[in-house]
């Protein structure tokens, strides 16, 4: 396949918004990056290297299947309910290696590389997940949305805390 370098700039800058919103904890400009009908979801392993494809019958570490189980997410941080989220970590995430995979105009399919580092203040303690990215994006105007976010966590020991702006 050709390689379309102002295509993969434009992928490789949306993906790195998307991260830069994470970390800014700017939800709400993050939740616009979504379908209402989208897929966030971040399978389990079965064994050391088999990882669970099928999320209605194996164990996936987070599924969300469309755009409000993403609010339902974001609402448990802003409402200070969740104890866990009272003091949320400092995240740092790095996006790498973005390979556009297939493209069209009704979709772009993109694997990407990520490390998101986190570091819990009140412990003095920094955690970080490292992993890949599989995305599904539609085109939109001058950018893109996300319609599908499929996150394979390789050092899948969780240390405390797994939510969608861990990855």
């Amino acid at each position: 396949m050709a390689i379309d370098l102002q295509l993969t700039a434009e992928v490789t800058d949306f993906l790195l918004e998307e991260a830069d919103l994470l970390d800014r904890r700017d939800w709400d400009s993050w939740l616009e990056l979504y379908e209402e009908q989208c897929l966030f979801w971040i399978p389990a392993w079965e064994d050391d290297d088999v990882l669970c494809e099928d999320p209605d019958n194996e164990v996936s570490l987070i599924y969300l299947d469309d755009k409000n189980r993403l609010k339902d997410r974001v609402w448990r941080i802003n409402s200070g309910l969740s104890s866990s989220l009272i003091r949320m970590p400092r995240m740092a995430h790095m996006v790498s290696n973005v390979r556009i995979k297939e493209a069209s105009a009704e979709r772009i399919l993109v694997h990407a590389k990520f490390q998101a580092n986190a570091y819990k203040l009140d412990e003095h303690r920094v955690d970080f997940f490292f992993g890949d990215y599989h995305y599904e994006l539609l085109p939109k105007g001058d950018s893109f949305s996300i319609k599908t976010k499929k996150v394979i966590i390789r050092n899948d020991i969780i240390p405390r805390q797994l939510d969608f702006f861990s990855v």
